[in-house]
């Protein structure tokens, strides 16, 4: 009797292992399966953003720049982005355009190539007859972002001057690539100014005339008839100071990402 009852014993223990081991395995298997469900449909997911999310940055630029970026994804080759400037166009690593250089690639990837030219003493007068033009015809940009030395020529060259020459300089771009997206911004501002916010909007008029895209990053600095915009300039005001740099940079981050 008592041998019967550790038969029946082992036989329940047995059959209890058996259900359990049934029970884990049809528990795993649907916990795995929801596991390779989410997983799946995460990295489809993942893969649309990734193939798309750069087009959300893309609100404030102009439909030909993202044409230009479009091309860019489709053929592999990316688009060319050249920014030419007078000496606040720096090269330095704390300079607005190294800040706008990390923004883009953070934002679009590979789909921008981003090359600067600085150009610290010209004037547009000087641009022409030295045909510096050549310079920017050499890199072929497919997006020029141009301050054309706007402070250098105050006082000097004249807006009338200025505006002239900027358009023999744009003529012959064009005239090298006539599907060159060209957008202008003024020089920074420099403190209690006078006839030199006129000559920016004379700038601005030029670019409307011409069609061409104009960035007013003075509307991200203090006002220049306030004392607090000396502490965004050095050297006579001549170059940006680190507060100069990150105004003018966060303008064209907001331009160009849109964030």
């Amino acid at each position: 009797m008592k041998v019967m009852v550790n038969i029946i014993a082992i036989i329940v223990l047995i059959g209890t292992i058996i259900g359990g081991k049934l029970y884990w395995n049809k528990q795993t298997s649907a916990g795995m399966s929801k596991l390779v469900e989410t997983a799946v449909a995460s990295n489809e997911m993942s893969s649309k953003t990734k193939n798309r999310s750069w087009e959300e940055y893309t609100k404030n630029l102009p439909k030909s720049v993202v044409a230009k970026l479009k091309e860019a994804e489709k053929s592999g080759k990316p688009m060319n982005l050249l920014i030419v400037g007078l000496q606040a166009t720096s090269t330095d690593s704390t300079g607005w355009p190294a800040m706008l250089k990390e923004t883009l690639k953070n934002t679009y990837g590979s789909l921008i190539n981003v090359k600067v030219l600085e150009y610290k003493d010209t004037t547009t007068l000087d641009f022409v007859r030295n045909k510096e033009y050549e310079d920017i015809i050499k890199e072929k940009p497919d997006v020029l972002l141009f301050e054309p030395f706007l402070l250098n020529d105050n006082g000097i060259v004249g807006i009338t001057n200025t505006l002239d020459n900027l358009n023999v300089i744009m003529s012959h771009l064009t005239n090298s690539n006539s599907n060159l997206v060209t957008i202008l911004q003024p020089s920074q501002p420099i403190y209690n100014a006078s006839n030199y916010p006129k000559e920016a909007d004379a700038l601005k008029d030029f670019a409307e005339e011409k069609g061409y895209e104009y960035l007013n990053h003075w509307s991200a600095w203090p006002d220049y008839r306030s004392d607090k915009i000396l502490d965004y300039l050095v050297q006579k005001q001549h170059i940006p100071a680190k507060k100069g740099n990150k105004a003018w940079a966060s303008y064209l981050k907001e331009y160009f990402t849109a964030s």
